[in-house]
């Protein structure tokens, strides 16, 4: 795979998320957590300027969009500990409308909790959507 295709890659990934995100909060209704806004302020600009950055051939892109792909990944792996409950919780995502906290369960997919929406939750998504961009960034060159 060419430096060129992994940067769309990255592109194509950070805005399915970035969509993702608007789609479940604008459509679908969730109401997104504090961690969740967090990951949102690093996960938008990334839809951006990798867009940009894959138009033009810039292949310098990717300092700035590993710093802002690492610091979303670091919340989004916080916040999916909180919900595994491997750390405790520092109450960070309690705050909201009507108190949506991360260990809220939305289902993914269909209406109800299968154990598959258990597994694939909104924060796990998003850790995926950092970890594949991070991968897809930071790929090694290939020597000619």
């Amino acid at each position: 795979m060419t430096r060129d295709n992994r940067l769309y890659l990255a592109w194509v990934v950070a805005l399915v998320a970035a969509m993702g995100s608007l789609y479940f909060s604008e459509i679908r209704g969730f109401v997104p957590c504090i961690l969740c806004w967090f990951q949102r302020v690093f996960m938008y600009p990334l839809a951006i300027v990798l867009g940009v950055a894959a138009l033009r051939a810039d292949f310098n892109i990717r300092v700035y969009g590993l710093s802002l792909a690492a610091v979303g990944w670091l919340i989004a792996l916080y916040q999916n500990l909180e919900v595994w409950g491997v750390v405790q919780t520092l109450k960070a995502c309690t705050a909201g409308p009507i108190g949506t906290g991360c260990d809220a369960k939305w289902p993914i997919f269909g209406s109800n909790l299968s154990s598959v929406s258990n597994v694939v939750t909104i924060p796990v998504l998003s850790l995926v959507a950092f970890t594949l961009i991070i991968l897809l960034l930071s790929w090694p060159r290939q020597r000619a």
